[in-house]
């Protein structure tokens, strides 16, 4: 494999294409018993799709001030949207679960009261019965099922399953199927594909495509060949996107192999703008000159730290200078990128210590 798993998984889970997990706070204690979210019988409605006969209409935004309890979302637009058909009853959307996680994203700071306050106050604003009784009853079971997938997400790798790549792409299939079962346990088939269809997709497209990879039986074009029939199984909008950053990626790759060949600017340029218009291709020039002179820095702050740790200095003594060194050669926001880089370097020194 040309990446490693145990680099590129870290990312996946955060950026949630596998398993999907998009609040990572731990959940305030104590928290707000649901049982206190009074469930209508309305809430039924929700097991079956909308009619795709009845229009779907979207009630006027109001403008709703975040409390002063909520001062992570001070400033913010409320993201998402609350819709409902021509009857009144509300729509199950990507939109819905936006506008929950909206205010969920507060309650790590907040607590989990002051937060669905907010979230009953804003949609009350916004929706009128039956719409309004079946987001109460959905709003209880979302937050049911946060708290369900965070304990999932909390569950510690075996050593075994850390200890090789294998194990790992093993462990993130096992826990995308526990995901997805926990989602049907909370929610029913229409209301799962509706909130979480579209992630799901992309996350079995994701994994499909890293044990694909990982298979050694196949040659690369026998692997190019595969990747094209799981993208064809992507929906429409899904596999446009996955098809332009499979452009921008292989275009990536061309300009550093031009940078590396010691190619001018100019040669980069020509090779961008037969994809790109003008403006673009300027940013992604000012980006790729930022990135090659950061990664020389690095590069420089690499020997330097070397060499710091090779003249018999203490522990502390290495620590203290090592930060010295990072202040010197990188502003404050290049801070986090290196303490990253740093602990990436670490790791794949451990691993490769007998």
């Amino acid at each position: 494999m040309a990446l490693s798993l145990r680099s590129t998984f870290p990312c996946l889970i955060l950026a949630g294409s596998v398993v999907g997990l998009t609040l990572y706070w731990q959940w305030p204690e104590p928290a707000l018993p649901v049982a206190t979210i009074t469930p209508v019988a309305a809430n039924a409605s929700l097991g079956a799709a909308p009619s795709p006969l009845l229009n779907s209409i979207k009630p006027a935004v109001r403008v709703v001030s975040v409390p002063a309890s909520l001062p992570g979302l001070q400033g913010t637009e409320v993201d998402g949207e609350l819709k409902v058909d021509s009857v009144g009853n509300l729509q199950l959307t990507q939109g819905l679960r936006d506008y929950l996680d909206y205010f969920l994203s507060a309650a790590d700071q907040a607590g989990l009261e002051p937060v669905v306050e907010a979230i009953l106050a804003d949609a009350r604003g916004r929706l009128t019965e039956p719409a309004l009784g079946q987001f109460i009853g959905l709003l209880g079971d979302y937050m049911d099922y946060k708290r369900a997938s965070i304990a999932l997400m909390q569950q510690p790798l075996s050593a075994a399953q850390q200890s090789s790549a294998d194990g790992q792409l093993v462990a993130l299939q096992r826990a995308f199927e526990q995901l997805a079962q926990l989602r049907r346990g909370h929610f029913s088939s229409a209301a799962t594909e509706a909130l979480f269809g579209a992630e799901e997709a992309y996350g079995r497209y994701t994994l499909d495509n890293l044990a694909l990879m990982a298979r050694d039986d196949l040659t690369d074009q026998g692997k190019a060949l595969a990747q094209e029939r799981l993208r064809a199984q992507l929906p429409d909008a899904m596999r446009a996107s996955e098809e332009r950053q499979a452009q921008a990626q292989a275009l990536q790759i061309q300009s550093e192999k031009l940078w590396q060949e010691g190619a001018s600017e100019q040669q980069v340029r020509q090779l961008l703008a037969m994809t790109y218009d003008s403006p673009t291709v300027e940013r992604l020039i000012v980006e790729q000159r930022n990135e090659r002179a950061w990664q020389q820095r690095y590069a420089t702050y690499q020997q330097e730290l070397a060499a710091l740790q090779g003249n018999g200095l203490s522990v502390e003594d290495q620590q203290r200078e090592q930060q010295r060194l990072r202040q010197r050669l990188f502003n404050a926001d290049d801070q986090h990128r290196v303490e990253t880089y740093d602990a990436i370097a670490a790791k794949q020194q451990d691993n490769s210590s007998p």
